[in-house]
């Protein structure tokens, strides 16, 4: 693994859980988040500034941002002093949020986007268990891919599960959701007898 990234202008309660996060520990970061209430966003420092500047021309995802920092400090100053400034529960749901939604530009937290690349990687391979939960219970959720796909298991190997009410969570038609499960069920064949399914991918060309 790389060097965790070193953060400036960053409170180090939100530093903290962010280590922790890219060590897989995200409850310290969501815990953080959780408290922040329904109108976080209007508690946001940032929710009087325009937009525009927490979108840097000068960095993507792609940047050293050491360099971008060092290079660029006076074009980051004010955006970063807006970030410090922001509640810790408020700062730990918009980079959340900013997780969920797979943000990959501008400035979110105090992190830049390149800052935020590994935390973004470390976030789709988790599985938040309670998510899926509250998904298979028909309450509207973001899911990841993977998230989604431990859905779909738990749907296969559950009939008690109501897939009307999984639908409604994981905001897709019931039809789409059968197809869905289809196709997972078909994977999960393949995996387990994968001679018949490369004959049969075979048989399709």
């Amino acid at each position: 693994m790389g060097q965790s990234p070193t953060f400036i202008n960053f409170s180090p309660s939100l530093n903290s859980a962010v280590q922790s996060a890219l060590k897989e520990d995200w409850d310290p970061l969501l815990e953080a988040a959780g408290t922040s209430g329904r109108q976080w966003e209007d508690n946001a420092p940032c929710a009087s500034y325009s937009s525009d500047l927490f979108f840097p021309e000068v960095e993507h995802p792609w940047s050293d941002p050491e360099q971008i920092r060092r290079d660029h400090s006076s074009s980051l100053r004010e955006p970063l002093s807006v970030c410090a400034s922001c509640p810790l529960s408020v700062s730990a749901r918009c980079l959340v949020e900013s997780l969920r939604q797979e943000d990959k530009y501008g400035i979110r937290a105090g992190l830049l986007a390149s800052e935020r690349r590994a935390l973004l990687t470390a976030w789709k391979s988790r599985i938040d268990s309670e998510a899926v939960s509250a998904a298979l219970r028909g309450v509207p959720t973001a899911l990841t891919s993977l998230e989604r796909e431990e859905a779909l298991s738990r749907l296969s190997a559950d009939p008690s599960l109501n897939t009307d009410a999984a639908a409604r969570g994981m905001a897709v038609s019931s039809k789409y959701l059968f197809q869905l499960l289809r196709d997972h069920q078909q994977h999960l064949c393949d995996i387990a007898d994968p001679i018949h399914a490369s004959i049969g991918g075979a048989s399709d060309e």
